[in-house]
């Protein structure tokens, strides 16, 4: 059976998990409900190239010299890997399904599909009995040490959805609140802004939301994943990096 064009984008996501396992000498390993989250993983993927034209990177934590992605927010960071990077003298980390526990109210915590955080930034885990009635420890990391947070939606765009991203967007990033001079976050920086990945197209009066509130705010709204636009390091892009 052919496959159809709107599934060609799965086997560019699966060449590039093949090619950052074999640069680094690892293999990775995936379970059955992870093929779902292909879409996601080929945003990381996405994120780490971005970041190797002007760092060094290196997994870490693998299990075996395997490399394991994680897809969901229930599960331990500490079981899965990540991606530690280096430019100059700041060190970060790049992880997938980090709970953020937003600077807004401590109450208020969610998982973005990828976070940037500091080096060494501290992911607690605590019981709560809110949380699977106690049984499973609550992980996070304060929105403090995140430099930015990222989301992917392998879906069509539309308006209430870029505008969600806008919460997501003032709950985890504390120096959105810093001085009203921002001019030191937008610029050439080392990092990408807070970015929306989306796998579908935008109509005319989509794509003028999205250049508005790109216009407006420290983000990047990518969209037309599914038709292979993986590449971050466009000009167009550039604008919208910041540094923290």
């Amino acid at each position: 059976m052919t496959k159809q064009s709107s599934d060609l984008w799965i086997d560019e996501v699966e060449k590039a998990i093949e090619s950052f396992a074999k640069k680094y000498q690892m293999t990775y390993a995936r379970k059955e409900r992870e093929l779902s989250a292909s879409f996601e993983i080929g945003c990381l993927h996405a994120l780490t190239d971005f970041y190797e034209k002007s760092c060094s990177l290196q997994p870490r934590n693998l299990k075996d010299g395997t490399y394991r992605y994680l897809t969901t927010p229930n599960g331990n960071p500490d079981n899965f890997s990540h991606v530690e990077a280096t430019v100059g003298n700041e060190f970060f980390e790049i992880r997938q399904q980090v709970r953020v526990r937003s600077h807004l109210n401590p109450d208020v915590a969610f998982t973005p599909d990828m976070v940037v955080v500091r080096k060494g930034a501290n992911i607690v885990g605590h019981h709560d009995p809110d949380y699977a009635s106690g049984k499973r420890k609550f992980f996070c990391v304060n929105s403090a040490d995140v430099i930015a947070a990222h989301e992917c939606k392998s879906t069509n765009p539309f308006p209430e959805l870029l505008i969600s991203f806008v919460g997501m967007l003032i709950a985890a990033h504390d120096w959105l609140a810093g001085p009203t001079d921002r001019s030191h976050i937008i610029g050439n920086g080392n990092h990408l802004a807070p970015t929306l990945f989306v796998g579908g197209t935008a109509s005319g009066v989509h794509q003028r939301m999205v250049r508005a509130m790109e216009a407006s705010m420290p983000i990047n709204i990518v969209l037309g994943l599914h038709r292979g636009t993986w590449n971050l390091l466009d000009p167009a892009m550039k604008r919208n990096r910041i540094n923290i």
